[in-house]
């Protein structure tokens, strides 16, 4: 039985880093995604066996929570599985683990995902029990977050516009999910980014965008807790749509 636990090592070098020499949200994002892509193939799950199915992976929900952010030349190892799914959604969970150039190893954050099945033309979600089966996934030992519900705001007010051009999309033909929270994280002052580290990063994705989209995203500024950290709601609406395409939360924390 193929193991259901795989494990990914990635160097934290010039590709992933943000201006502060140290991992960015994108940049963990993008080591994520690869690593449960090639977890998926490896469990003969992954883009082309679905494809020949006529089928879609896309992700639905994430949630990620860091503790702190490794940076330049230290060495990350991501460990990835499945968790018992439900009749839609596909579950992932993820561990991150860092190492410095000391040596010294340190678990620093985990991730939760949510996944759906489309049907390739249609795009309508597939019950997971007609598709897959056999797919060893884990029950105990699990994280104890989870990936939940970002319900759309009415009070939100419009902070950026993006216009979704090529490089934003995947190999589905939609906007990647890590140019989201690119998009948010490019409505933060530089000032804030250095006063501020990313404690939490939480995203549903509601609809697909596509190129030539233009992308409202809406936020607010948001009131610090006594601690000094800050939770802050975002959201974006295609011009052309009154419903947001997604929802997020940033907490940030003082540095």
């Amino acid at each position: 039985m193929t193991n259901p636990v795989w494990t990914q090592h990635f160097d934290v070098n010039t590709i992933v880093l943000d201006h502060q020499k140290q991992l960015s949200l994108v940049g963990l994002l993008n080591l994520l995604q690869d690593t449960a892509w090639i977890h998926a193939e490896q469990l003969g799950w992954g883009y082309d066996a679905l494809v020949e199915k006529g089928t879609i992976w896309v992700l639905s929900r994430q949630k990620v929570v860091m503790k702190e952010w490794p940076m330049w030349q230290d060495k990350v190892t991501i460990r990835t599985w499945p968790r018992r799914s439900g009749a839609l959604m596909a579950l992932r969970e993820f561990e991150i683990v860092a190492e410095n150039k000391s040596g010294e190893t340190r678990r620093i954050g985990e991730c939760s995902t949510s996944w759906l099945v489309l049907d390739w033309n249609t795009r309508k979600v597939q019950k997971l029990d007609k598709i897959m089966f056999g797919v060893p996934s884990l029950s105990e030992g699990v994280l104890d977050i989870s990936a939940e519900r970002v319900p759309p705001r009415s009070d939100l007010g419009e902070i950026a516009r993006f216009e979704v051009r090529n490089s934003d999309l995947d190999v589905n033909g939609h906007v990647n999910n890590t140019r989201y929270a690119q998009w948010v994280t490019d409505t933060l002052s530089l000032d804030e980014m250095k006063r501020y580290a990313i404690d939490e990063y939480e995203v549903n994705f509601l609809a697909e965008t596509l190129v030539g989209d233009t992308v409202v995203i809406e936020s607010e500024t948001g009131t610090p807790d006594a601690d000094g950290t800050l939770l802050r709601h975002y959201q974006g609406r295609k011009t052309t749509e009154e419903k947001p395409a997604f929802t997020a939360r940033l907490k940030l924390r003082p540095r």
